[in-house]
């Protein structure tokens, strides 16, 4: 790890180890609307709701980019016939599929799940923002789109829950605030466990995923530029 890159908020920090349709599909990737964030984190079936069809989104950025059904399938590690399911809102991705073709696209993953704006908007009022969630793993946008310089997000994990199934990373630079609950971040080799009040900065391609460790739901906010998430 190159240089002192966490901020600690205690001196006990030791290293260590979200409306093109509507549909209710269990164990779905799901964005909405956080005026009723409180009521969906209390069902298992949950409901999707986006602006536009995360299908078509994939296929949009695919053939802008002129890359085959297959190249892209390849490159995320599923097949042509997965994908093309995916394209036609016929299968639902796990959140880690959507992390590998955004990826893959090298577009933010919110992109996935936002028409394109032509107006201009600065403000994000607490009941709009935009929450992906599965599983426990909710992020929520906090930022009204992905055009600027920046991106800025909310990370929820529920208790034992972890961002992706393994480390990734991404070219553009990360900051992070732990507003509640513990984070172990696993961070290009090294493991540091984050309390309340701990910031790290995380630097373009390091290796990293954030893990709940702590004994309820664990918060922090992070910011990526440029947007990347």
């Amino acid at each position: 790890m190159r240089g002192s890159a966490i901020s600690h908020g205690r001196k006990n920090c030791r290293l260590r180890k979200r409306i093109y349709n509507c549909f209710v599909k269990e164990e779905s990737v799901i964005i909405y609307s956080a005026a009723n964030f409180n009521f969906l984190l209390t069902i298992e079936t949950r409901i999707m709701t986006t602006e536009t069809s995360v299908g078509e989104r994939i296929k949009y950025f695919r053939t802008n980019q002129k890359m085959t059904l297959r190249e892209l399938a390849e490159a995320v590690g599923i097949t042509p016939s997965m994908l093309s399911q995916i394209e036609h809102d016929k299968a639902t991705p796990s959140l880690n599929t959507i992390r590998l073709i955004a990826r893959t696209l090298n577009i933010p993953i919110f992109s996935l799940f936002m028409a394109d704006r032509k107006e201009k908007e600065s403000v994000v009022h607490a009941g709009k923002r935009h929450i992906i969630s599965k599983n426990d793993v909710d992020y929520e946008l906090l930022t009204p789109d992905m055009q600027g310089g920046i991106e800025f997000c909310m990370l929820r994990l529920g208790r034992d829950r972890a961002t992706i199934e393994s480390p990734m990373a991404h070219a553009g630079e990360e900051v992070a605030l732990v507003l509640k609950g513990v984070f172990e971040l696993h961070l290009d080799g090294e493991v540091f466990t984050l309390h309340e009040g701990d910031s790290v900065r995380i630097e373009p391609q390091q290796i990293h995923n954030w893990t709940n460790v702590g004994e309820g739901e664990s918060v922090l906010v992070f910011a990526v530029s440029p947007p990347e998430f």
